[in-house]
């Protein structure tokens, strides 16, 4: 009896379980535990199941009691438009938190000064898109285009497209297309550029 309802309720909780997924697949997020996960897909479900309701004006689960004991019916329809909002709704979250849309406005309106990215290393490359200059502990410096780059500090990998090195303030040109720059590199500091 009780694995039946243990059943029931993960089948209630598939379409936030989905939705988490694909959101964990497309945004850059901290590391949850179990209990976090189960509750973030219990509020993906709560808010899917909420609004194919107020759409549809049915619900995809029905009760029934045959003989004396209640059991969930699904409308099979249903889970097809549940599916597409288990997509829908972690791509629409992605864009606003890729693009921190959400916090912008938070921010505007004096709510916080926080950003929905992990870390400042993140915000810094994903809001400036501009040429860098890394200056290494070791006195070298290096001048590209960061075209990819870790999203914490901790291990700053950044690969530059089209780099230099800078040799008494003189470029030379390194003609390749790109170098992979590693935590072994110890940086120092980096330069974003205007130009």
């Amino acid at each position: 009896m009780y694995s039946f309802q243990a059943l029931q309720i993960l089948i209630f909780l598939i379409p936030g379980f989905i939705a988490a997924v694909i959101l964990d697949a497309l945004v850059v997020r901290m590391e949850k535990k179990e209990l976090g996960k189960i509750i973030e897909a219990l509020i993906f479900s709560m808010i899917i199941y909420t609004i194919y309701s107020s759409i549809s004006g049915k619900s995809p689960i029905s009760l029934s009691k045959i003989e004396g004991s209640t059991t969930l019916f699904y409308d099979s329809k249903s889970f097809l438009w549940l599916a597409l909002l288990s997509l829908f709704i972690p791509l629409l979250l992605s864009f606003f938190i890729t693009n921190d849309l959400h916090m912008k406005l938070a921010r505007k309106l004096r709510i916080t000064r926080k950003t929905a990215r992990a870390s400042v290393w993140f915000d810094v490359f994903s809001d400036l898109d501009k040429h860098i200059i890394i200056n290494f502990e070791n006195g070298r410096r290096i001048y590209g285009w960061p075209m990819y780059h870790s999203t914490k500090p901790e291990n700053p990998y950044i690969f530059l497209f089209n780099p230099a090195w800078i040799q008494e303030d003189e470029f030379v040109d390194l003609n390749i297309e790109g170098i992979l720059i590693t935590p072994e590199q110890k940086i120092e500091s980096i330069e974003f550029l205007k130009k």
